[in-house]
């Protein structure tokens, strides 16, 4: 772990292939990662056995415990993001958002947010090792986005189901493994009928597009950053053929996997 002690702001990019220690109790540091591509689950001293998962697209807010991230599957996770001083939070960002009392914050929000703190990452990395760095406001605007998103979830309309909770994670941990309703169903003990309405009526969505919705950013991120290619792509974030793939993709962005691709790089 980088130490923190001079006060900064500081980018890191992790490629995981194995358990990994992200912050410390004691350390008096927090951390906030990005999940590019890849998935895993968090873990934390008295938190559940199965961890908390995260999926492409997961910020993942840490803090005042031990936390480790645990990759999934065969390829490795990518994270981006930055570690700093818990004294560069205010009181009111440590007592909403990193109290000692809760767990670590795994958010996933709408593609407009998740672009967002993929910026000012982005940002961050460019810029931290640059005497001038406006590392406080950048770690402004990044929490400001979290509490938003944080606050959003508390406050959403659709009820909250412990279960269907418990499902998203596990469902963004492992959304490039072979999944249909039949077998998450089982795997939670409910009928495909059952879970299908209750899906639907706690998250405003279908399971299918859950999990679509997590491999496409997933996608995303090893189109921008990868050189593999498309046929290795789809495979890699689940989906059966590359023809569902360009499929469901154009459906998500509006362009094919190698049009994105060329207009992420510049042409």
């Amino acid at each position: 772990m980088k130490n923190s002690q001079d006060g900064r702001l500081k980018a890191e990019a992790l490629q995981l292939t194995g358990p990994a220690r992200l912050t410390g109790a004691g350390s008096g540091e927090g951390a906030l990662f990005m999940l590019l591509s890849g998935s895993g689950a968090l873990h934390w001293p008295q938190g559940p056995e199965e961890g908390l998962g995260a999926g492409p697209g997961s910020v993942l807010l840490l803090g005042r415990r031990d936390c480790d991230f645990v990759p999934a599957g065969e390829w490795p996770a990518q994270l981006m993001g930055c570690r700093f001083p818990l004294e560069m939070m205010t009181e009111a960002q440590k007592s909403s958002l990193l109290d000692a009392a809760r767990p670590p914050l795994v958010l996933l929000g709408e593609m407009a947010w998740s672009r967002r703190m993929y910026a000012l990452l982005e940002l961050v990395n460019a810029a931290w090792q640059e005497p001038d760095c406006p590392g406080r406001l950048y770690l402004a605007l990044l929490l400001h986005y979290v509490s938003r998103q944080a606050a959003a979830g508390q406050n959403a309309a659709q009820p909250r189901n412990e279960t269907i909770e418990k499902i998203c994670s596990y469902l963004s941990a492992n959304y490039s493994q072979k999944l249909d309703l039949g077998s998450v169903a089982a795997r939670f003990y409910l009928s495909p009928y059952y879970l299908s309405r209750l899906f639907r009526r706690v998250t405003g969505q279908s399971i299918v597009d859950f999990i679509n919705a997590r491999r496409i950013e997933a996608a995303r991120r090893l189109l921008e950053t990868s050189d593999l290619g498309i046929n290795d792509v789809a495979e890699a974030t689940g989906f059966s053929t590359t023809a569902h793939f360009r499929r469901v993709f154009r459906e998500h962005v509006g362009v094919s996997p190698m049009q994105y691709r060329k207009a992420r790089r510049g042409g």
